[in-house]
């Protein structure tokens, strides 16, 4: 009975930590986590809103076919915006033809798309998020 009780009482505490998360107005957030900590919840979400998803995940492609290209671009974001280094990686150009916001986006929010190296001036942003 003592491990029945205990099993209760832990899907009770369970239940109130995920409370708040429920009495969220948004319907399309996507609630990933919940911690309680005293009186402070803090509810953490995926938000995609304001990113265009096939414009990063064309990005993760350009960087397969060129895997130079992420480190340097890591290092220093702003060469997407120099010709020369854009003429020396051909799957970097049809990239920039098709998405060309993406220039301005990438310079501007590295860690949407790049990882930071060594040598970054940069920090990194968790998905959705701007730097």
């Amino acid at each position: 009975m003592t491990r029945f009780a205990y099993a209760l009482s832990i899907m009770a505490v369970v239940a109130l930590a995920c409370f708040p998360a429920l009495a969220q107005d948004t319907p399309s957030s996507k609630v990933t986590g919940v911690i309680q900590n005293g009186n402070k919840t803090i509810v953490f979400e995926n938000n995609s809103e304001g990113l265009n998803l096939d414009q990063i995940g064309a990005f993760a492609q350009v960087k397969t076919s060129d895997p130079t290209l992420a480190g340097k671009l890591a290092k220093n974001p702003k060469l997407i915006n120099d010709e020369g280094f854009v003429n020396q990686h051909p799957a970097l150009q049809q990239y920039l033809a098709k998405y060309p916001s993406a220039r301005e986006d990438i310079a501007a929010n590295p860690g949407n798309y790049l990882t930071p190296v060594s040598g970054s001036s940069w920090s990194h942003a968790a998905p959705g998020l701007k730097n």
